[in-house]
């Protein structure tokens, strides 16, 4: 298999976005054994940013270590999917909340303007939707965030592209709304409504993924319902 190099700026990000593929694709699953070394070739990176990116990881609950044994994946089911989703729903849902209360016309303006651009993205270009969706969320994170508020959302920060990419289940359309409905609260100044529509949004967003994961056979029949 041919080495997959990685933008050296940010490796340790890439390594670990990397380990997240192989999870969602099901190439690893929970209890496997992490081949590091086989990491570090196939990336073509030296051990340091794995070593990073396992503590990265392991930090969100995806990996655990044990001394002389190694770094296995964690239970991966439909239940902890759905936490992941309901906490950064209510991470997320914090943000917008304060924006709405703040109501910073800068920030409302170019929130709308996202908004706009994601409505005009082409049926069927799911990269620049997940790429808008990603602005979106950044924007109302750093504007509507405390310091540690923003820190707790950037450890979601690898693992947020890769859920929405495949999940595949929800339309264009229905991404729109739920962004558009999040600016509109915060532009008429209704944090409880803002915060509720992201909740509600990223508890769907959850449950889409965990049924595309079942269909792919990464979570078992059991885990997967």
């Amino acid at each position: 298999m041919a080495r997959r190099p990685v933008p050296r700026s940010k490796t340790s990000t890439a390594v670990v976005d990397y380990i997240l593929e192989q999870i969602f694709e099901g190439h690893l699953r929970s209890g496997d054994r992490i081949d590091l070394e086989q990491v570090c070739r196939e990336l073509d990176v030296s051990r340091l940013p794995v070593r990073e990116a396992i503590v990265m990881l392991e930090r969100d609950g995806i990996v655990s270590s044990t001394f002389h044994r190694g770094v296995f994946v964690e239970p991966f089911d439909a239940r902890s999917i759905n936490d992941d989703f309901e906490i950064i729903g209510l991470l997320s849902g914090v943000a917008v909340r304060h924006l709405a209360e703040e109501r910073d016309a800068e920030v409302i303006a170019a929130l709308e303007g996202l908004v706009d651009e994601l409505r005009a993205v082409p049926q069927g270009d799911r990269e620049r939707v997940v790429e808008l969706v990603r602005l979106i969320l950044t924007t109302e994170h750093r504007a509507g965030g405390s310091r540690r508020l923003r820190a707790e959302l950037r450890s979601f920060s690898g693992y947020l592209p890769l859920v929405f990419r495949i999940s595949t289940n929800r339309s264009q359309g229905d991404t729109v709304e739920a962004h558009a409905r999040v600016v509109r609260a915060i532009s008429a100044g209704d944090g409880e409504k803002a915060a509720r529509h992201r909740l509600d949004d990223f508890r769907e967003a959850g449950r889409s993924v965990v049924a595309e994961l079942a269909r792919r056979g990464v979570l078992s029949a059991e885990t997967g319902s």
